[in-house]
């Protein structure tokens, strides 16, 4: 693969096939349609599990979550007892923006997650949804920050679509408050351009496609599921062609510049049929334990103080945060912790399930090696023996044992123990309520993530027309071969390479990583960091206006 000296990186957050050509057909996307023409570009497979800020730091790092240590927007921290957001300085490995920066590059980062607090690199980095405000997202470019409040106002972080559209003027108006905040972004590109005149590599990231394709996804009309409105049809072809609007400009950026494009997303997009009841599933089995009679007395007090305390919040600020998350994991789930052997404390495209061990909790029931390792091949075989009641289809067809699988010690390492990856028509639910069924329609989330992405190349060397196939942590490798630089050892992912043949594909290599050398040394750790009470509400209150929080 020839080499480039610049390098404008599209993130379109969700983006998937199953839209993006029907959309091109409808002619909504004259741009995207003419970078295509002149570029290698096929499917780009997910990480797993395939959430957004854990598929974001596999783009970036070329690793996958367990060695990256980024598993989903927030983190089980087993000594506090409580789910905290992750951030950037959780990485354990380098990142291509830190790579490129050591090499002398000057760079760009506009709006991707897990980049805050900012990273310490050469260039601009301006925070994306991990930032708990403006501000804190700009407060690694102070002069870059007064620039852009002060020439582009519409440059924001809010969230616009925490439900599905109820009608016409809904759909419209948050619609064009999408298409604004896209234009933002690109001409927030512009105005690195300016300011750093000698950038190697520019990106910016699209998170609004994600919320907009989760609320939304019927309208789009592109599948089965969808719904033949013509008057909310258009106004989400228009949200589209929004979208390419600002692909347009960061497309004549890159010719104005002579630098090369790559188009990229975390994840793809597809319809949802509802939530799967994790918890419960671990219930049945015997693995999580209810209360009796006195714990559910204990728990009702513990919830009637946090509505007390949230209900106080809001009479104070009626802007405050609509949910209380600040409590322990033992007070969100109403378990017998005395007896509860597994748990799934995480809500979205997996169930990731920690064991209740003395490796991570004094005190915890499993504590020999033997009932830890009893406890996870009873938790594996309960979430793969769960089942659709209608079909008898599995509900979870991938189990991974993350011990066995990646041949690490997940307490140590912060990891879960089993994940479980749903039926790609389901996320998981984590939370309990009434009921004992498995399954539960989502009338508010009729969209959901699938593993299979978007990627396009349009670089030096890059065959037009030809079809490529990767995993997204190709993508960190494939930046750094594109500016001459050899692909580090610790990453997972390997370039692609555009043949003279039918496809562009992965360079295949032999490397055996020896296990004691896996994690060996210390880890990639810009600085200790640790968001404020106040900063970790106001993120898990967009989590949750996202749906990823209840």
């Amino acid at each position: 693969m020839a080499s480039t000296d610049r390098l404008i990186i599209i993130g379109l957050d969700g983006a998937t096939w199953s839209v993006l050509d029907p959309m091109r057909e409808r002619g909504v996307m004259p741009n995207l349609t003419a970078l295509l023409e002149r570029s290698a570009h096929g499917t780009l497979r997910s990480t797993i599990p395939p959430v957004t800020s854990a598929a974001w730091t596999t783009m970036m790092t070329g690793c996958d979550p367990v060695r990256h240590g980024v598993f989903d927007h927030r983190y089980y921290d087993a000594d506090a007892g409580q789910m905290k957001v992750n951030h950037s300085g959780r990485v354990k490995v380098p990142t291509f923006w830190h790579l490129l920066s050591n090499s002398g590059r000057s760079v760009v980062s506009l709006n991707v997650p897990v980049t805050y607090p900012p990273m310490k690199v050469r260039g601009v980095v301006v925070s994306g949804m991990d930032a708990p405000h403006l501000d804190a997202a700009l407060s690694g470019s102070p002069e870059y920050a007064a620039r852009l409040r002060a020439e582009i106002p519409g440059y924001h972080l809010k969230v616009m679509w925490k439900r599905p559209p109820r009608d016409l003027a809904e759909i419209t108006m948050n619609g064009q408050i999408t298409i604004d905040v896209a234009q933002a972004r690109a001409q927030a590109a512009e105005l690195a351009d300016e300011m750093v005149p000698d950038w190697s590599a520019l990106m910016v990231q699209f998170q609004n496609l994600d919320p907009f394709q989760h609320r939304v996804w019927r309208y789009l009309n592109v599948d089965e599921t969808g719904i033949e409105d013509p008057a909310m049809n258009q106004v989400a072809n228009e949200v589209m062609r929004g979208f390419d609007t600002a692909i347009g400009r960061l497309c004549e950026l890159a010719a104005k510049r002579n630098a090369a494009v790559l188009v990229v997303s975390d994840h793809g997009f597809g319809p949802c049929l509802g939530r799967i009841h994790v918890n419960r599933v671990l219930i049945d089995a015997g693995l999580a334990r209810l209360p009796g009679v006195a714990g559910q007395l204990w728990k009702k007090s513990q919830r009637i103080g946090d509505q007390i305390k949230l209900w106080s919040e809001k009479r104070l600020d009626p802007e405050a945060r609509s949910a209380t998350f600040d409590q322990s994991v033992a007070a969100q789930f109403p378990f017998d912790w005395k007896r509860t052997l597994a748990f799934a404390p995480h809500q979205d495209t997996a169930g990731m399930i920690y064991l209740n061990s003395a490796s991570r909790k004094a005190g915890a029931p499993l504590q020999t090696n033997r009932q830890v390792d009893d406890a996870r091949v009873a938790v594996a075989q309960a979430l793969s023996e769960a089942v659709h009641p209608e079909t008898g289809s599995r509900l979870f067809p991938r189990v991974i044992d993350v011990a066995s699988t990646y041949r690490v010690d997940p307490a140590r390492e912060g990891c879960p123990d089993v994940i479980a990856m749903p039926d790609e028509a389901y996320w998981v639910r984590t939370k309990l309520a009434p009921g004992k069924g498995y399954l539960e329609a989502d009338p508010t989330l009729p969209g959901t993530h699938r593993p299979e992405g978007v990627v396009s190349l349009c670089a030096p060397g890059v065959m037009p027309g030809r079809t490529v196939k990767a995993d997204l942590r190709d993508i960190a490798p494939t930046i750094l071969s594109l500016f001459g630089l050899l692909t580090p050892v610790h990453v997972e992912g390997r370039p692609l390479a555009a043949t003279q043949g039918q496809h562009a594909h992965v360079v295949q290599q032999t490397r055996i990583d020896p296990p004691e050398t896996l994690f060996s040394g210390p880890h990639h750790r810009e600085n200790e960091f640790a968001y404020t009470a106040e900063e970790q509400a106001i993120i898990e209150q967009r989590l949750s206006d996202l749906g990823y929080l209840e």
